[in-house]
């Protein structure tokens, strides 16, 4: 990563001296706003949950991993049906993270946002490499002076890659984000956690949270909400929108290429066993995340090169879980952000497709503060597109607007 932490000490975080080299400190473009100091953590979260085994094609090689669309989207494949018992999770899992704060005390300091990227990618989503005063959400969202937490889920990046069929489901997610939540508001994101790179930090309580979300982290979003909505603050879900598209003609798993992650590239991937599998190639990229009006190729270049592994155990439980019909102990502001032209969630075009009513329903107690927003000419990775920080200013002033 581009930053890691050195010396900060205001307030809600202290930060001790390191003997680790002097970061990099960025900060957007043309912005006076404080630059941003980040740690490397590796956080163990532990998880007691219960998960679903799922009669299933296993996926060993690329073969597999084809074979494996092409049965469970057959038209008589039912995952609900192929439920076969209970498996009990009461483990601890490595995840790592990235915190990054503004140099020094801002009034949006405390307020910390915890990001979870989608399927296909890992922390880097959120803090793109490339002109990243363009397309970085963390610098963005320090530049307005807010800290951010971002993560790579479980079985990506740096984190823990267990059992892809029974272990790596939505509700092992969702407890994760919890306890990272849990963690924070508690003041041990930090004690908890190994820190990398030498930097030792000695404190830091956020006052409120906000959860940002992409694709399946937004989508394990409605869960994290609807079960603790009381710890959080604020929500910015961005590619997912209950639609009539997503309920009665959906893109499936079939339109999209997978392969096995080892057979992809040895080294890289040498960590994945069986029930893992990844997007095949840029084509395939393109088709699912983007959209060409504002496709930038060196984006798309690095797509390809931090995409990530996902598990059959996330597919199983997204096609079997239904979204929580309501969030009841959630009150706070929420803005679903979308790309107008997204061809996951609105099988290509997401005007006026929306279930508002709907959604309103499920976020009851948030309706005067519920929003939604769509991204002109963009698709599925509003933030790897090239009007990326323009949606990041949308994101950012609406929660400025709500108090956040």
């Amino acid at each position: 990563m581009r930053n890691v932490l050195s010396l900060v000490s205001f307030g809600f975080v202290a930060l001790a001296p390191t003997v680790a080299s002097a970061p990099t400190a960025s900060a957007s473009a043309g912005s006076a706003t404080p630059a941003r100091h980040c740690v490397q953590l590796q956080i163990p979260i532990h998880v007691v949950t219960t998960n679903t085994h799922y009669n299933q094609p296993r996926v060993d090689s690329s073969l597999d991993a084809i074979d494996w669309t092409v049965k469970t989207t057959t038209w008589n494949f039912n995952w609900t049906a192929q439920a076969n018992g209970t498996k009990h999770i009461d483990e601890s899992f490595g995840i790592n993270a990235q915190l990054c704060v503004p140099s020094h005390k801002t009034i949006k300091s405390s307020i910390l946002q915890i990001a979870t990227a989608g399927q296909g990618f890992d922390k880097r989503y959120f803090d793109a490499e490339i002109k990243p005063s363009e397309y970085s959400y963390v610098d963005a969202a320090v530049a307005k002076g807010y800290s951010i937490l971002t993560y790579d889920r479980l079985g990506t990046g740096a984190s823990d890659k267990p059992d892809a069929y029974d272990v790596v489901q939505i509700p092992t997610d969702v407890e994760i984000l919890a306890g990272l939540t849990k963690m924070a508001r508690s003041g041990e994101i930090i004690s908890s956690a190994t820190v990398l790179n030498g930097s030792l930090v000695c404190d830091f309580t956020p006052t409120k949270i906000v959860l940002v979300g992409h694709a399946y982290g937004s989508y394990m979003g409605t869960f994290m909400l609807a079960k603790y909505g009381d710890l959080v603050d604020g929500a910015i879900l961005t590619g997912l929108l209950l639609n009539n598209e997503l309920k009665d003609n959906p893109i499936t798993v079939l339109t999209y290429n997978h392969a096995f992650p080892r057979e992809v590239n040895p080294i890289l991937f040498a960590d994945y066993g069986s029930g893992y599998f990844v997007l095949d190639s840029e084509e395939t990229l393109q088709k699912l995340f983007f959209q060409k009006a504002t496709l930038d190729p060196a984006l798309l270049a690095y797509a390809e090169r931090i995409k990530q592994p996902e598990t059959v155990g996330q597919y199983a439980t997204e096609e079997a879980l239904e979204i929580p019909s309501t969030a009841a102990n959630y009150t706070g502001p929420i803005l679903f952000f979308n790309g107008e032209y997204d061809n996951y969630v609105c099988n290509g075009d997401c005007n006026g497709v929306q279930y508002q009513h709907l959604t309103e329903y499920i976020y009851g107690n948030a309706t005067d503060r519920l929003s939604f927003y769509l991204q002109p000419n963009t698709g599925h990775a509003t933030g790897l597109s090239m009007n990326a920080s323009a949606g990041y200013e949308v994101m950012l002033q609406f929660l400025d607007s709500r108090g956040l």
